[in-house]
């Protein structure tokens, strides 16, 4: 079938480009006349962090998925934030935020009012509460929020800084990293082709695909909730991917002009059945690979899965049908390989020389070395993207620097515990429990402050009295003494001094809710979200909950960025085993199947594990523990984020099927043809290992462009991925593969039914 499409887009070749413009213009249309929707928020349902918060909205109106941002106010050269200029130049950028922005917002809370003022009094900063949820916020009420804090506070002696669950940097899909990729990916086929016309056909040819896909999966983001991170895998996916589909089937194709001596449909014809019934493979392996990210039961990994499945499909699809047809028009600019197969086995490279008579040395060598490599794996910590991890220029970065050197690291992700209450037991003896609760978290290594959230209306009416007899008794000698009333901004002061003193001495670490059946504590932990101390008073806070569930009927709940984070990360580490036992299950028989061989997936597999161990090992060297951090443009150290295994292991078992197809195929299709398997073995290395090497170094090309990407996210997906290709196809699949195949001998081959 594969055969005759090929001859059929030969004869058929511009009917072909018309039926891929017709696809591509009601994809664009569709594009357009949806837009986009995507989200960086990486929540999931299911967990008992997410599950609160409809609780934490019903009895508290609070919304956690509000947008937030807070606006960041620091004098340089430790001036004064609280002088009575900063003050009224910081009350008309509120104003004026209210004035144009007020029906999108909630509350901004004026930070001399609510004491967010650092104790040197060098900066302060601005809550501001959104009405609809952070995804929701429109760009300009963000961006009318920064301009009018710049344009009322920022100058020569005042630095402002934005934070906050809300765009601040909008999303980019990368630009400059696709365009890299490309060239590079350009001057790898131009050597291997010599050609600028042969180079550039697998270029194009990825990216009508790779255009194609994304359209689709942007349409598909008007109807499915997907992050933003599911586009840029799916632009690095299909654009790798198709370079390589794309790069098997024309290399096939100038073979076969070769052996039909010049008959350019039948080469055609013969390229597809031959190289394009292995790229039919090798995309249903990687499409399987990423659909199997929905074993995890967590939506936004789901949709990344789908968003790359429908990617890869294109790319299969342009390489399939919209290459042959470029192939078909440039025909007479392609010329046919220089070798024949029997040129290739009685002249094989040093490097074939060395595999195939020295074996064990080379299967022991790649354990060694990969095994080395995966060592820091066992160190690995994972956690979700945090601020403190972006590029020292982006905003986001300098706001959350400002707050954790003055106010600390933990107020940028405070903890928020829900406690469930007896509603049968007395009043007074609940808010007993809950002082109690209240001060063993306290207490709690890694917990800074409770904050405030309401008064004891009791004490503070009598000390509320007190205090405001004092004030009137001391502004009234002030007055005697110096013949002159008390200035307005003085009596403001005396006020604001009474109100902190109430919440201080009067205040409660709780709020109860309407019905006294919850009660309301925020945590502010001394540590960032991405610190072990934080991790550490997380999951004591869970365990001090099963003692106050027996001691005292309350249950506590965690939620807030650090809770969220811990329950995504356990869930996501439960389902990742359960999900790579499924697809190497899956892998294991479609490799059993299609090369009648029991011994070539036990081999592919065990490689696959070797590789995959060596990427994580290295990452985690590179992105948690900083090594060459200055070469790759790490910020700092940081946990590996959370979902990255998962996502690493789906792509990187994906294509490491790729060349493990590409490599055994051919060696199975001589092996068939002679009977000869050290033949088989040899034409393998030298007809597929030149096409491996190439399309290997531009899938690294591709994935390591998008490291350079200040969004940590994207470089430690881009890096993992990277390291990962050139560990399995240099190690792997160029070596330990042929060497196994050679060790085996004819026994790769024995199968049921198979012929001996």
């Amino acid at each position: 079938m594969l055969k005759r499409l090929g001859e059929w887009i030969y004869q058929n070749k511009f009917k072909t480009f018309i039926a891929w413009i017709v696809v591509v213009v009601a994809l664009a249309a569709g594009a357009l006349g949806l837009g986009s929707n995507y989200t960086q928020n990486l929540s999931i349902s299911g967990i008992p962090s997410t599950n609160i918060q409809s609780t934490l909205q019903k009895e508290f109106n609070q919304n956690p998925n509000a947008g937030t941002m807070k606006a960041v106010i620091q004098k340089k050269d430790k001036g004064d934030a609280t002088s009575d200029a900063t003050k009224a130049d910081v009350a008309a950028a509120i104003s004026k935020v209210q004035d144009k922005y007020g029906k999108d917002i909630k509350s901004i809370a004026n930070p001399y009012e609510s004491n967010a003022v650092s104790s040197d009094k060098t900066t302060v900063y601005v809550d501001i509460t959104f009405k609809e949820d952070s995804n929701n916020v429109s760009r300009k009420a963000i961006d009318g929020v920064m301009n009018a804090f710049n344009d009322k506070v920022k100058s020569s002696t005042t630095k402002v800084a934005y934070t906050g669950s809300v765009k601040v940097h909008p999303f980019e899909v990368g630009g400059a990293s696709e365009i890299i990729g490309i060239v590079i990916a350009f001057i790898l086929l131009l050597v291997l082709f010599r050609s600028f016309v042969t180079a550039g056909m697998p270029i194009i040819s990825a990216l009508v695909g790779l255009i194609s896909g994304i359209m689709l999966v942007t349409i598909g983001s008007n109807f499915l909730t997907m992050a933003s991170v599911s586009q840029t895998l799916a632009v690095m996916l299909s654009l790798a991917v198709g370079i390589d589909y794309a790069l098997l089937i024309l290399n096939r194709y100038k073979t076969d002009l070769a052996d039909t001596k010049g008959d350019r449909q039948e080469a055609l014809g013969r390229a597809l059945s031959e190289a394009g019934a292995s790229v039919i493979f090798a995309g249903v392996t990687v499409i399987i690979a990423v659909l199997g990210l929905a074993f995890a039961g967590i939506e936004f990994v789901t949709t990344m899965g789908i968003a790359a499945a429908f990617a890869v499909a294109f790319a299969v699809f342009s390489a399939l049908t919209f290459l042959p047809a470029l192939i078909a028009l440039f025909a007479k600019f392609i010329k046919p390989a220089t070798k024949t197969v029997d040129e290739m086995a009685a002249n094989p490279s040093k490097i074939t020389k060395f595999l195939t008579g020295h074996p064990w040395t080379i299967i022991v060598s790649v354990i060694v070395v990969l095994g080395a490599i995966a060592m820091p794996a066992q160190h690995m910590r994972l956690g979700m993207p945090y601020n403190g991890s972006l590029p020292e220029n982006r905003t986001e970065r300098q706001a959350y620097d400002m707050i954790s050197d003055k106010f600390g690291e933990g107020v940028n992700s405070p903890l928020v515990a829900v406690v469930k209450l007896d509603s049968s037991k007395d009043a007074t003896k609940n808010q007993e429990n809950l002082n109690k609760i209240s001060s063993h978290i306290a207490k709690l290594d890694g917990t800074k402050t409770m904050q405030t959230l309401s008064v004891d209306q009791t004490k503070a009416a009598t000390l509320q009295q007190q205090l405001t007899t004092q004030a009137q008794q001391q502004m009234a000698a002030q007055a005697q003494a110096t013949g002159q009333m008390p200035t307005q901004a003085e009596q403001d002061a005396a006020a604001a001094k009474i109100k902190a003193t109430i919440m201080a001495q009067a205040g409660r670490p709780y709020m109860l809710s309407d019905d006294g059946k919850y009660a309301l504590m925020v945590i502010t932990p001394e540590k960032g979200s991405e610190a072990k101390q934080t991790t550490d008073l997380v999951n004591k806070i869970k365990d001090y909950s099963d003692t106050t569930k027996s001691k005292y009927d309350a249950k506590i709940t965690l939620t807030g960025v650090n809770a969220v984070n811990l329950d995504i990360t356990a869930k996501l580490n439960n389902a990742t085993p359960i999900f790579v036992a499924t697809i190497m299950i899956l892998a294991f028989l479609l490799l059993m199947v299609v090369f009648k061989s029991f011994i070539v997936p036990v081999v592919a597999m065990v490689g696959f594990g070797l590789s995959l161990l060596a990427s994580f090992g290295f990452t985690t060297l590179v992105i948690q523990e900083g090594f060459l951090k200055g070469l790759f443009g790490v910020s700092k150290g940081a946990p590996l984020i959370a979902f990255l295994p998962i996502i690493v292991t789906a792509i990187l078992f994906g294509l490491a099927m790729d060349y493990e197809v590409f490599m055994v195929s051919r060696a199975r299709e001589e092996y068939q043809k002679t009977q000869d398997n050290d033949r088989a073995v040899t034409v393998a290395m030298q007809d597929s290992g030149p096409i491996v090497v190439t399309a290997a170094m531009i899938m690294i090309a591709v994935f390591g462009s998008f490291a350079l990407n200040s969004d940590p996210t994207i470089k430690s997906l881009g890096l993992a991925l990277a390291f990962g290709i050139f560990f399995d196809a240099f190690f792997v699949r160029l070596l330990f593969v042929p060497a196994m195949l050679k060790v085996f001998g004819k026994t790769n081959w024995v199968f049921p039914g198979q012929k001996k």
